[in-house]
């Protein structure tokens, strides 16, 4: 009965949001056409009408399209390209290395045309990072 009480009172603190947070709101303000053409496809894609997921999926994938961003290092470049090809959604990694090699910087606007899962290029990203200082 304990835990239970327990998980009661502490359901509200660790369920999801079900508003788009703010690197969400900045990314779909600022970039609509391409918040529409790949997060928000993407996010419609993996959970169809599970509007509670789609927005938990925006989420994710915006908060760690920033992240990626903001500990960018130059001399990983290399290791950001290999982790975008890898985690490119079905079928675009060409279309990505095509997107890749006409970027200048690495900011938002110019990953974001880009069509990967950026949970997991920011996993492969910090992951490969991590490995290559450890030696």
């Amino acid at each position: 009965m304990k835990k239970l009480v327990l998980l009661l009172l502490f359901l509200p603190i660790i369920s999801f949001s079900q508003e788009l947070g703010e690197n969400a709101k900045n990314i779909k303000d600022n970039y609509n056409s391409l918040y529409e053409s790949t997060i928000k496809k993407y996010a419609l894609k993996k959970w169809d009408d599970d509007f509670h997921m789609v927005v938990y999926e925006i989420n994710k994938q915006t908060d760690a399209l920033f992240n990626v961003v903001d500990n960018f290092q130059t001399k990983y470049s290399s290791i950001l390209y290999k982790s975008l090809i890898k985690w490119s959604f079905d079928e675009r990694a060409e279309y990505n290395k095509k997107v890749w090699d006409a970027i200048k910087t690495i900011d938002v606007p110019a990953l974001l045309k880009c069509e990967a899962d950026w949970s997991m290029v920011k996993y492969e990203y910090d992951k490969q990072v991590k490995a290559l200082n450890s030696f």
